[in-house]
């Protein structure tokens, strides 16, 4: 397996569920009147003076809601209002501007004290759960067809196809084993390829008190621009409290603590963000490098054993109270350990799929070493390809598809800062080769 692709192998994304409508009233929201006061307080203290039409933009909600919340806040002269100077007769509702009196300010203050969110309005957990749900990867079955796509140009992963087809299908848990380099997490990642449906992410969600922010610019990627539109045109948008965006991809490593399962607030401010299987739901969750965490394999396990199981999962809120949501999502694993050594049977029999990853072969590898030439703007002369194949002989060194990528962009930037011709030869190869691997083991 490797890192490389030859063209982009993305299908077109259509939605997989029917876009969420956009509420009309407070009522419709679902959330309590003071939660959305306090965010348009927020607002308005972060902005200075705003008007209707850039706050409905900014909260994601329509004029008239904004209006309403403005005339309660108003009553209570927590806002001022500004007339602009466009001349008589050119002024409407849309062109005032709105801010905080002395008093709104204060309010303002006690509400950032609570929680520093600012963004769109949040969506209900129970709406949060219910899209979820539809948006499951298991409602779209998934063919050969499919997953040959999405590795198509992945230098020998074909013949892993009838594997991860079925283990896509399942929604189980998978775990990819294999030496170091093999590609695992690149394949893994790939595999959010073989759907051709796009889902909602909504920018925040509502329970039991909390507002938990919960799009990233890290891991969401926007296929629109509805959250922005500038249309007051309710037929022409859907609800801008959510993003339509490819499946989300959300992959960790060795940096992985029980704290990035939990929710919890940045370093800087108080706005509770979403753990990472939250981030990851209706995408694919990578736990790189299992075994290598600060936290044990049994304390990972023991957290998922029942989202695993029954595909819910329990978050305890910084309230103290729990809220159950979806756990719908491809969660993989990837280790270069023995699986016997991170984890006790009970464990592995709960990874639905065990997926092996082995070197290349040899023309697949020397294939990929063609290819990334190509890219690179590099000649693969014969002498060199052989040289390159008795190196591998002689240290012993595995036709691991991490080398190719890694050696020849070495012999790259030797030739550039050498100002020799962009051609592979046995020096420049040689030089990659010490300059690459340790000397451990290599002999003169």
């Amino acid at each position: 397996m490797n890192a490389i692709t030859s063209a982009n192998n993305k299908p077109e994304l259509t939605p997989q569920i029917d876009p969420p409508v956009v509420p009309l009233s407070i009522s419709e929201l679902k959330i309590p009147v003071v939660v959305l006061e306090n965010l348009t307080l927020k607002h308005l203290a972060h902005q200075n003076k705003v008007d209707i039409l850039r706050l409905s933009e900014l909260m994601g909600i329509s004029t008239h809601i904004v209006e309403e919340l403005l005339q309660s806040l108003r009553k209570r002269s927590l806002i001022e209002v500004y007339q602009p100077h466009l001349g008589a007769g050119t002024v409407s509702k849309h062109h005032i501007l709105y801010g905080l009196s002395a008093s709104g300010l204060q309010d303002a203050e006690l509400a950032f004290l609570n929680d520093s969110y600012i963004g769109p309005v949040p969506v209900t957990l129970e709406e949060y759960n219910d899209i979820v749900s539809r948006q499951d990867i298991r409602l779209n079955n998934i063919n050969y067809e499919n997953i040959s796509n999405a590795l198509k140009g992945v230098q020998g992963a074909q013949h892993m196809v009838p594997i991860l087809g079925p283990a896509l299908n399942s929604g189980r848990a998978l775990l990819l084993y294999g030496h170091s380099g093999t590609g695992k997490s690149f394949v893994a990642a790939q595999l959010l390829n073989a759907f051709d449906t796009s889902v909602y992410i909504p920018f925040s969600v509502y329970a039991s008190g909390n507002i938990i922010k919960v799009f990233s610019d890290l891991h969401h990627k926007p296929l629109d621009n509805n959250s922005s539109a500038k249309t007051i045109h309710f037929n022409q948008q859907y609800d801008r409290r959510w993003a339509l965006c490819e499946r989300p991809n959300v992959q960790v490593g060795g940096e992985l603590t029980m704290d990035m399962l939990e929710v919890n607030h940045s370093e800087h401010n108080r706005v509770w963000l979403a753990p990472l299987q939250m981030l990851a739901n209706n995408g694919l969750l990578i736990i790189d490098d299992l075994g290598r965490q600060k936290i044990s394999v049994d304390t990972l396990l023991n957290r998922w054993i029942v989202p695993m199981e029954y595909s819910v999962d329990y978050l305890v809120l910084p309230s103290g109270q729990q809220v159950c949501i979806p756990f719908v999502l491809t969660l993989a694993f990837s280790t270069n350990l023995n699986p016997m050594e991170i984890g006790d049977p009970a464990f592995l029999r709960r990874l639905g799929y065990k997926v092996e990853f082995s070197p290349l072969l040899e023309d697949e590898y020397f294939d990929l070493v063609q290819i990334v030439c190509e890219k690179n703007d590099l000649e693969a002369t014969h002498e060199a390809l052989k040289y390159l194949s008795f190196l591998h002989s002689h240290f012993k060194v595995p036709f691991y598809p991490c080398i190719p990528k890694d050696v020849v962009g070495i012999c790259k930037d030797i030739i550039k800062f050498e100002e020799k011709e962009r051609k592979l030869t046995n020096n420049v190869i040689e030089a990659s080769w010490r300059l690459y691997f340790t000397s451990d083991g290599l002999e003169d």
